[in-house]
């Protein structure tokens, strides 16, 4: 007597039905983002997407209403159908891990699926849908009778609902733009990653940007390429006063090392100058052959670098200072009339209106004599609600994890 064979699409709906029903709208969003090149699934900004929030609410109401009694919900609001959407959300997450998430001018097959940008692409808009939809009806499910004791579950999950809800329909009122500050200038204009400009509702008056910045480094080069020598370890060194070290097959010493200087005649000298650069005078030697002994320089923007030729193969160079810390000293001008000193650091943000302000860069080319600071202003009015979503899901973790170890300590 053969076992009945079940088909697929026959109720009851299982895991394989889910992840058709998942993967198959991750295809049908990268068909939909290579056939609207010039669209962006996350373009939608206030108000648009808060009347399309509320309709989507009254849609899966109306959607619950509908289903209630049917398989389809036990389908959706059962764990097969959870399954399915976590995978395709997973892979998701993967492409974004292996993808650079950059704006490319050229197109190419990355650009044409919206891997470089998938939180503003279909196919993740189709699945946060989904699982947004699933979300809804398993905390229906679990709501209804109450029971107090799904009260952690519900919470948690309630909390994800609110995340994942906020992220989405925020991401259209997210700006995240550069503004180049110019010292003793003010600047109100910032642009995107396309090089569109805006005008910001304030103002930012560099007042003065500073930069402190580690040694050098000696570091051995191949004549012929410029690359790195990196035959033993560390292939680098940071050089000090008087420094004796072995790098490579070399014994280098440091005889004299100047932090600003300038080249006069056959040697460096202290100089305190826009654009000096560090100089060191080193002694090296390899085994028992010659002795050489020379001038090495980084050089700055307007000076140049010097290197000591070790043979015919490899140069001993100074590498360029890397930056210790880089701040800005700056006034934030509000439309008010109000206005604010500040100073700007590398993950020290400050918040203005709405604005969080970010330091990001400056004028490498012209190091610690730059003129520039480049900073990144973020608005994100949706921030609270996904903030809210987060504690949400830690409060429901933490009961249902306070519950669990109760009712085991109870039941022993």
């Amino acid at each position: 007597m053969s076992k009945h064979t079940r088909h697929l699409w026959q109720n009851p709906w299982g895991y394989t039905e889910s992840f058709f029903i998942a993967f198959g709208l991750l295809l049908i969003g990268f068909l939909l983002e290579i056939t609207s090149q010039n669209s962006s699934a996350n373009s939608i900004q206030y108000p648009i997407n808060i009347m399309l929030g509320v309709v989507f609410l009254v849609l899966i109401f109306v959607f619950y209403r509908l289903i209630r009694k049917s398989n389809l919900y036990t389908f959706l609001s059962g764990i097969p159908a959870t399954m399915g959407a976590i995978s395709a959300l997973s892979l998701l997450v993967i492409l974004m891990g292996i993808t650079p998430q950059i704006v490319m001018k050229q197109e190419n097959f990355i650009t044409k699926l919206g891997l470089n940008q998938l939180t503003s692409s279909w196919p993740f808009l189709l699945i946060n849908f989904y699982v947004l939809v699933i979300l809804a009806l398993v905390i229906i499910r679990k709501s209804y009778p109450f029971k107090l004791k799904k009260w952690g579950f519900v919470c948690s999950h309630l909390g994800l609902w609110i995340t994942i809800f906020s992220a989405g329909l925020g991401s259209g009122d997210l700006m995240r733009l550069k503004m180049d500050l110019h010292e003793h200038k003010t600047e109100w204009r910032a642009y995107d990653d396309k090089g569109n400009f805006y005008e910001l509702p304030l103002a930012i008056k560099l007042n003065d940007f500073t930069i402190e910045e580690f040694n050098p480094k000696l570091a051995v080069v191949e004549n012929e390429t410029g690359k790195l020598y990196e035959a033993s370890k560390p292939s680098m060194i940071m050089i000090e006063d008087d420094l004796t070290c072995k790098l490579h097959d070399w014994s280098v010493k440091v005889d004299e090392f100047l932090l600003m200087s300038g080249r006069a005649g056959d040697k460096y000298h202290p100089l305190h100058d826009f654009g000096a650069a560090p100089a060191a005078k080193v002694i090296v030697t390899k085994g028992s052959s010659e002795t050489l002994t020379g001038w090495i320089s980084c050089g700055s923007f307007n000076r140049p670098h010097e290197s000591l030729k070790l043979d015919e193969n490899y140069s001993l160079l100074m590498t360029v200072p890397e930056p210790k810390k880089f701040s800005s000293k700056v006034t934030i001008f509000t439309p008010d009339g109000k206005k604010e000193d500040n100073t700007l650091e590398v993950n020290k943000p400050q918040s203005v209106n709405g604005w969080k302000i970010y330091q990001l860069s400056y004028d490498e080319t012209m190091g610690k004599y730059s003129t520039l600071s480049v900073v990144e202003v973020v608005k994100d009015p949706w921030q609270i609600y996904v903030y809210i979503g987060i504690f949400m899901m830690m409060i429901g973790a933490i009961y249902m994890f306070w519950r669990g170890n109760k009712v085991t300590i109870e039941s022993t």
